[in-house]
């Protein structure tokens, strides 16, 4: 806006440059945002895939150790066997169900976390005379051990502890 002949509209040039500015950098903050929000979930969910695979194996290995036990006994209806496994209660901040699943002498362990979609299997191999029961329970600490009067022989449990 000119004041007369010799006026001068330098003040509008001045307020738009700062409306655009403040319109840039809300733009490059906003970008910067959403880019770093999905870059930390999937971090999140890497975390969630390695610590689940961690537990999953755990469990896996004191199966076998169980049914090793187990198929070793020579009178099973005699035979104790109890293996406490210290868990956490949370994986990358959510908790986490473990599913055993068992299909004759071949199994999986199964972690599902609460809040991502992240599922990790882990196989593991049982004794052929050794039953293993399939279960469901939350993350934390477990107790797997031989229950002589489950099942036709015997099998092999996994509960909360």
């Amino acid at each position: 806006m000119r004041d007369g002949p010799g006026g001068t509209d330098r003040a509008v040039s001045v307020t738009v440059g700062y409306v655009m500015t403040l319109a840039v950098s809300t733009l490059l903050l906003s970008g910067l945002f959403v880019a770093g929000g999905s870059f930390v979930e999937s971090e999140r969910e890497r975390a969630a895939q390695g610590e689940l695979t961690v537990v999953g194996e755990r469990v896996a290995a004191d199966l076998g150790t169980v049914d090793r036990l187990v198929a070793s006994g020579a009178s099973r209806g005699d035979l104790t066997v109890n293996r406490s496994l210290t868990l956490p209660d949370r994986v990358s901040g959510t908790s986490y169900r473990i599913r055993v699943s068992a299909n004759g002498t071949e199994g999986t362990v199964a972690l599902e976390s609460d809040r991502s979609d992240t599922v990790v299997e882990v196989p593991f191999r049982s004794s052929e005379d050794v039953a293993v029961r399939n279960a469901t329970v939350d993350g934390g600490d477990l107790r797997i051990w031989w229950d002589p009067d489950a099942g036709t022989d015997g099998e092999v449990v996994v509960s909360a502890a």
